[in-house]
């Protein structure tokens, strides 16, 4: 069985558990929190081209040879992943290095042997980043997985963090990520800004069996305009994602709610996969 069959072997095994559903909420409700960050970082964060150059660049920085200085997270290196299967453009990839140096993520040097080469390294509040956003992983998958203690490892093991970036890294240069595995929901990934964020503002009311959340307290909670919202929600419906009924109010379609629970099942999948324990004993 290949990696890759592994993962959806792991995903269905996670979705067919009884102990799902509340990963599910507490994985959703992770992501909701993530976003809700400073409006420069929720900008970073909306397409998942800008997610792709963040974690390559954290890959490339923690698989770099210690005795070399000037391995690690160089453009040409950023600039040979992003682009070699269409992923990210290079203008994406200018832009996003720009704004991670001015929001205080990224620091770069000069390389010691070609001062015309820089070196991106993820600065400290990069990290306090990385370590909330993988708290949510974590979090969900001790609901699945309770006798591993990922939270622990998370918490105690000072090489946890790396050890995930550089197994992660190298698996998802080589292989499909869960996103394009899931190509039914491009739209939420890849289409308007604050498509995913609606979706999960939706999934978590349903889940939680509250009313839909008005369009003004979404934009509110992730910093969009009620425009944006509007936006989404009439192109989702378009598409088959969300209904809405003759005041407004949306509602998830049961493919959209369907797409949702396999796309979260694939991302923990990948996430167990490669949280490793110390040594290289897989979780």
């Amino acid at each position: 069985m290949t990696e890759q069959d592994g993962i959806s072997a792991t995903a269905a095994r996670f979705r067919a558990s009884a102990a799902f559903p509340a990963a599910l909420l507490r994985y959703s409700d992770g992501l909701a929190e993530l976003r809700r960050g400073p409006k420069l970082l929720n900008k970073l964060l909306s397409k998942d081209a800008s997610w792709r150059v963040i974690g390559y660049l954290l890959y490339l920085d923690a698989d770099r040879d210690p005795l070399d200085t000037d391995s690690g997270a160089t453009y040409s290196r950023l600039h040979a992943l992003c682009t070699r299967r269409g992923e990210v453009s290079p203008r994406t990839l200018k832009t996003m290095l720009a704004l991670l140096r001015l929001a205080g993520f990224l620091r770069a040097r000069n390389s010691a042997v070609d001062r015309r080469v820089k070196v991106y390294q993820p600065t400290e509040r990069m990290f306090g980043f990385v370590r909330r956003w993988l708290s949510y992983p974590v979090a969900a998958l001790d609901d699945l997985e309770p006798h591993l203690q990922r939270t622990r490892l998370l918490r105690d093991d000072p090489e946890f963090i790396a050890r995930f970036l550089v197994s992660g890294g190298r698996h998802f240069t080589a292989a499909t990520p869960p996103t394009e595995r899931m190509p039914e929901l491009r739209f939420f990934f890849d289409g308007p800004e604050g498509a995913l964020v609606v979706l999960i503002a939706l999934v978590l009311t349903a889940t939680q069996g509250a009313p839909a959340p008005s369009r003004s307290a979404i934009a509110k909670r992730f910093g969009l305009s009620k425009t944006q919202v509007t936006r989404v929600l009439a192109a989702g419906a378009e598409q088959g994602f969300f209904t809405l009924d003759s005041d407004g109010v949306p509602a998830l379609t049961r493919a959209a709610r369907e797409g949702y629970d396999r796309w979260v099942a694939l991302e923990l999948a990948f996430y167990a996969a490669h949280m490793q324990r110390s040594g290289g004993e897989r979780d």
